[in-house]
């Protein structure tokens, strides 16, 4: 998935900076409302970057079947650069079975914070951004951050 990275890179504009770390990101969700009575959730989440007033996607974890609180095992890497205010976006999406792509795929709710908001706190609670029934809180475990929902 490096070259998604790469590439999102490239789009996003950022260049090599002295006042560059790299941080990894790990998400999960509990307690995701079924939309569907008959089955439990798909669910994905897609993590975006804001660049100049638009979102580009950066990267998304794997597709986690009947699953209500998936805790994901992709961890995303992301150039965190001192200087400058990085908006990140993650997209909570429901799968539909038999495919892995979004666009058949429900929208479940998002969250938008910065990564200096991640990387400067232990832990911290923020309502999400899509509606109020989402919360979100960033946990510290070594190396890694994480993102819980």
């Amino acid at each position: 998935m490096s070259n998604i990275y790469e590439s999102a890179e490239a789009t996003l504009g950022f260049i090599s900076s002295p006042c560059l770390t790299k941080v990894e990101l790990r998400v999960a969700c509990r307690g995701i409302s079924d939309r569907d009575a008959l089955s439990k959730p798909d669910p994905c989440v897609v993590l975006k970057m804001q660049s100049h007033g638009q979102w580009f996607e950066v990267d998304r974890t794997e597709v986690i079947r009947s699953s209500s609180s998936p805790v994901f095992s992709k961890i995303f890497l992301v150039d965190y650069y001192f200087e400058e205010v990085q908006r990140l976006r993650f997209e909570l999406h429901d799968i539909s079975s038999g495919n892995n792509g979004l666009r058949d795929a429900d929208f479940l709710g998002a969250m938008e914070c910065t990564l200096g908001q991640i990387v400067s706190t232990e832990e911290t609670d923020q309502s999400s951004t899509q509606t109020g029934k989402y919360c979100w809180k960033v946990f510290y475990n070594g190396d890694s951050r994480g993102v819980v929902w």
